[in-house]
């Protein structure tokens, strides 16, 4: 069980250290796991509770090696089934809601009690046939692990997926900052008929590394859009032309009256970024 084995100390000091609360309980599947999150109740009376407890959807079992090869073993004499049933093999999958929850199964220390247990259950083809049937048919995931400290481990990665769940869905619902139609206070709408689509060309040229506004809006008031800068680049001669077209713009700046220009670096930097095909080229060469 849980807390029946010598080395289940182990998790347990990795249990004491999650910033979470736990506690013992009967559970409908035994030696399993399952996680609850405290939930405001936005349907509580003025004299209800204004906080409410929901069951998270993964269950994480523990199973003993003799137990999970017993039930391996009977299900490799069924894999000839068309559908086998799971419900003799594992008990929690006919248990009600099951449906709806995420089983994975543990296995602390298999692989040591095959050497202790020599000449048992020794049938690898048919037991990875099984796993198979485990893992697609009952979308059950099976985790083989050699130490306690391991399944405290794995036991402490998923409380923090799970913890940190909501606040995942909440970022995936928020509108992207750099989506020219959101709604981000920074962020530039579009219309219909083109308008701002300068300004948004303009932001564009200025997330390249070292750009500064000044120099991003020359190349914007040069070229309003890319694709007036990659009729530009068609028109040119030589390879080289084109790494240079950008180098001699004029930037205007505020703050000194000498003369800038925008530079043969960030000229090739753009142009590569415009026509190569190569995700892993490298643009700036100064990184």
């Amino acid at each position: 069980g849980l807390l029946k084995d010598p080395g289940s100390e182990a998790w347990m000091k990795v249990l004491s250290s999650l910033d979470c609360k736990y506690s013992f309980e009967p559970q409908a599947v035994p030696c399993s796991i399952t996680w609850r999150r405290n939930m405001p109740n936005t349907l509580s009376t003025p004299d209800g509770p204004m906080v409410k407890t929901e069951e998270e959807k993964e269950v994480l079992v523990l199973v003993e090696p003799e137990d999970f090869l017993k039930r391996l073993f009977s299900l490799t004499q069924m894999i000839q089934i068309l559908e086998p049933d799971l419900h003799k093999v594992l008990p929690l999958a006919g248990l009600e809601g099951s449906f709806t929850k995420t089983y994975s199964l543990a296995i602390v220390g298999l692989d040591a009690y095959r050497q202790y247990m020599p000449g048992k259950w020794q049938c690898q083809g048919s037991s990875r046939r099984a796993l198979v049937v485990l893992q697609l048919w009952g979308n059950v995931e099976v985790l083989f692990l050699d130490m306690w400290q391991e399944f405290g481990q794995h036991v402490s990665a998923l409380t923090k997926a799970i913890a940190k769940r909501p606040y995942k869905r909440q970022l995936e619902l928020q509108e992207l900052p750099f989506c020219t139609a959101g709604a981000w206070a920074s962020g530039v709408c579009v219309e219909k008929d083109g308008t701002r689509l300068w300004q948004v060309w303009k932001r564009q040229i200025q997330q390249f590394n070292r750009v500064s506004p000044a120099t991003a809006a020359a190349i914007a008031e040069a070229y309003p859009s890319p694709s007036l800068l990659l009729q530009a680049y068609k028109e040119c001669s030589t390879e080289d032309e084109k790494r240079l077209l950008l180098s001699d713009i004029p930037v205007k700046s505020d703050v000194s009256s000498k003369d800038r220009r925008v530079g043969p670096d960030l000229s090739r930097c753009i142009y590569l970024f415009m026509v190569s095909t190569d995700p892993d080229l490298v643009l700036d060469l100064s990184t």
